[in-house]
């Protein structure tokens, strides 16, 4: 499984060392299967400017993904979600069909983050 933890943090760093006027808060969410990751973007107003989900193999896979997707979109977040390179194809076909709009698709490799494997 991806570590989730390594790549938020990751990614966090990337967004303050570009920009330090932004600050990043993330947690990472579990249940009996799968871990995944959400990303808040926030301002030096302290106001949210973007939601990014960071998922595993599986865990976008989850009955209440897409939702979440669909519904940090309606909030009017510009929203990312990032997938393992291997199963962009199928993560697209699969959300399209399961009713998701709004957000963006992103690779981990996009955002320079390497797939390292939880032990």
């Amino acid at each position: 499984m991806i570590d989730v933890r390594s790549a938020l943090a990751t990614r966090a760093e990337s967004l303050t060392s570009r920009n330090p006027d932004l600050s990043v808060q993330y947690t990472v969410y579990t249940d009996d299967r799968n871990e995944w990751g959400i990303l808040h973007i926030i301002n030096e107003e302290n106001k949210v400017i973007g939601v990014e989900f960071f998922e595993t193999e599986n865990s976008w896979r989850r009955p209440g993904a897409v939702r979440d997707y669909n519904i940090a979109a309606d909030e009017g977040y510009p929203v990312a979600v990032v997938v393992p390179d291997g199963i962009f194809m199928e993560f697209r076909r699969s959300v399209l069909d399961r009713g998701g709009e709004g957000f963006s698709t992103y690779l981990y490799s996009d955002f320079n983050i390497q797939q390292m494997v939880r032990v």
